[in-house]
């Protein structure tokens, strides 16, 4: 009797992986943060921006996994319908929320410390932009891969766009202060 199931072995793995994500995410953030904290207000935008990225792609992921195991999806037709739908509404999502949390990081902003700086708006509209750009295919790819793979993607997805969502958003934020 094997005490352990394969799911174990992917939840592990992806746990593993995720961890050292969430390492190296913490580690650019540690060396760039005076250049993220000359804005006023992107204390009160890192959190919210950081936990963002994780729960769209998952959710996106989650969404995809339960169309391929119901049979709605085809492993083999990446480009359906539902995919589409499913892609093109967390990009709206994950676009409106960045533009909410740079409304909520400007008016904190201004409510307190007096500073009326319309930058904290664009920062996380352009780097949630960046930062779609390349998670939402990402959690696409890999879900579909894993899926054709013989995995669960449920297992393992959730812990690996958490930690590559970290790391692109700090990679996204800094880039997006660069441009402005």
């Amino acid at each position: 009797m094997r005490f352990f199931d394969s799911s174990f072995g992917e939840i592990l793995t992806s746990q593993i992986a995720s961890v050292g994500g969430g390492l190296i995410a913490g580690t650019i953030l540690a060396l760039y943060t005076d250049k993220l904290l000359l804005l006023p207000g992107m204390l009160v935008l890192i959190p919210g921006f950081l936990e963002m990225r994780g729960n769209i792609s998952g959710s996106f992921s989650s969404r995809l996994t339960s169309g391929l195991f119901l049979g709605a999806i085809k492993p083999k037709n990446l480009w359906s319908s539902i995919v589409k739908g499913n892609l093109v509404a967390s990009f709206i999502q994950a676009l409106f929320i960045s533009l909410s949390l740079g409304i909520i990081a400007f008016v904190f902003n201004y409510l307190i410390f007096g500073v009326s700086s319309l930058q904290i708006i664009a920062i996380p509209v352009i780097a949630g932009a960046i930062a779609n750009a390349i998670e939402i295919p990402l959690a696409l790819f890999a879900t579909f891969y894993l899926f054709r793979k013989g995995h669960d993607p449920n297992n393992v997805m959730g812990p690996l766009i958490t930690s590559t969502g970290d790391v692109i958003s700090i990679v996204s934020l800094l880039a997006a202060v660069a441009i402005i």
